[in-house]
């Protein structure tokens, strides 16, 4: 039987995890279901270590980059990411492994079964190396996004992303072409993941592409109001931001 630790603080994510893995197969053993690095950390020093540890890179409480500091893990780790596959290729080794969100039962299921057909399991020594250098690595920016629209999934470029916004609560990607869709992150969050030099956060409620700015007008306090294509409704930049936009820009 095949022992698998889950560390994921979105109980959503986490449940429809549990769903997949027992999909794939019954005889896998979901040892526990933790949220925080602090959590991970009692529970790794406290309990054998499992076959598997499916772990989100972001927790609550920190990376979880940081469980390695406090306990030698000897478990195979499947990391779970929203960075570009491109950038953590160099990762997938040793029986360590990479999703990204959301979740695809096929991109799993090969995870888990090339873990199985390992006959050793990763050392701590090659596995502390690959954290280090994850750690280590440049900034790596969003590529591309995977947006749910009816009854499927269409992937979406960043260099075809004109802004995002939000309004009641939710939080909208808008393509050059005018198109709109949900996603389920804060513009906080987009922000740590966009290029700065291809997005800058205008106001509270836009991120915007330097194309997406057709023209900039200049109001009698300072503001800048920007008309944004596609259009949108009117974005006014704060006179605080408004050095940090031309500046940006130029």
């Amino acid at each position: 039987m095949l022992s698998i630790l889950i560390i994921e603080d979105e109980l959503p994510n986490a449940a429809r995890l549990k769903k997949l893995l027992l999909q794939i197969d019954r005889n896998i053993e979901i040892v526990g279901d933790i949220q925080t690095v602090e959590g991970a950390i009692a529970w790794l020093q406290a309990n054998n270590h499992p076959d598997i540890i499916c772990m989100d890179i972001k927790l609550t409480d920190g990376l979880s980059f940081e469980i390695f500091d406090h306990v030698e893990v000897r478990s195979h780790v499947i990391f779970i990411t929203a960075y570009d596959e491109y950038a953590l290729k160099a990762f997938e080794v040793n029986g360590i492994d990479y999703l990204l969100k959301p979740l695809d039962e096929t991109q799993l299921e090969k995870s888990i079964t090339r873990i199985k057909t390992l006959v050793n399991k990763a050392s701590n020594t090659d596995l502390l190396e690959v954290i280090r250098k994850m750690q280590q690595r440049e900034d790596v920016y969003r590529t591309r996004f995977l947006v749910s629209y009816r009854d499927m999934f269409i992937p979406v470029m960043v260099n075809n992303i004109a802004y995002f916004f939000s309004e009641h609560k939710l939080v909208y990607l808008v393509t050059n072409q005018g198109d709109r869709y949900a996603i389920d992150q804060t513009l906080e969050e987009l922000e740590q993941e966009l290029n700065p030099r291809e997005f800058f956060r205008a106001t509270r409620q836009y991120i915007v592409s330097a194309v997406a700015i057709r023209k900039i007008h200049q109001t009698f306090n300072g503001k800048l109001k920007l008309d944004l294509y596609p259009p949108a409704e009117e974005v006014v930049v704060s006179r605080e931001k408004s050095v940090a936009l031309r500046k940006w820009l130029s």
